[in-house]
């Protein structure tokens, strides 16, 4: 018979510590994994070329588009209203800014695009405030040594980022209808701030430049939609 074998105490306690190390490090990790599984992915606010092309619409789903809603507004021009309700009256406070008739014209195609494609208001308003920082609701051409790169039209869309030819950018209702679609594709614009919206689909180096025209924007929208509300039957959805 053998006699048991003795292991000293201090062997034994160093074993004890080196498993409750080896616990407390296996545990660390479990929960480093599990935190990390749980927690939200960091904002990626930073796009690269490619994420911002793929905000852009297809030229041929904007050409396309833009058709439907040029003969959509030229029926609507070429129907005859009906005799209006009496004592219906609508009235829209006067814009901050005097706006001659090329502008107001502009401006009234902008809305009536968004009319067809059954745009809610906020995103004309975010449409107009966005033409009036970027072309004073001037249809721009190419203006030389002062142009912003190959930027053109009323919302200053550039052929060379895929918004479309020369002279797609520079046609209103293209132009209005390729932002309007870049539009619908941010994610959550109907709640943020105009001038957040805008820079989403402008992406300009002046992001809170849009703000300052948000009071003359709803009220030429106002103004607009005064006139125009009947004249358009609602988009279909």
């Amino acid at each position: 018979m053998y006699d048991p074998v003795h292991i000293p105490w201090s062997r034994r306690k160093r074993r004890r510590v080196l498993v409750t190390v080896l616990v407390v490090v296996a545990a660390i990790a479990a929960v480093t994994v599990t935190v990390r599984k749980i927690m939200p992915p960091p904002p990626t606010e930073r796009l690269t070329l490619d994420d911002l092309a793929s905000m852009i619409p297809d030229t041929a789903e904007i050409e396309m588009m833009a058709a439907l809603v040029s003969a959509r507004i030229g029926n609507a021009a070429a129907t005859p209203l009906a005799p209006p309700p009496p004592p219906a009256v609508c009235t829209a406070p006067a814009p901050p800014h005097a706006w001659d008739s090329d502008q107001l014209g502009n401006a009234t195609t902008i809305v009536q695009v968004g009319l067809a494609l059954g745009i809610p208001e906020r995103g004309l308003v975010v449409a107009l405030a966005t033409a009036m920082q970027e072309s004073s609701l001037r249809n721009l051409g190419y203006l030389g040594a002062n142009n912003d790169h190959d930027s053109l039209g009323l919302f200053q869309q550039r052929p060379s980022m895929g918004w479309g030819s020369e002279a797609q950018v520079t046609d209103p209702i293209y132009s209005a209808t390729a932002f309007y679609l870049a539009l619908q594709r941010v994610s959550g614009w109907e709640s943020m701030a105009v001038t957040v919206a805008a820079q989403r689909v402008q992406r300009s180096a002046y992001p809170n430049a849009y703000a300052k025209w948000e009071t003359d924007a709803t009220a030429l929208v106002q103004g607009i939609l005064c006139n125009e509300r009947g004249r358009l039957p609602a988009a279909s959805a």
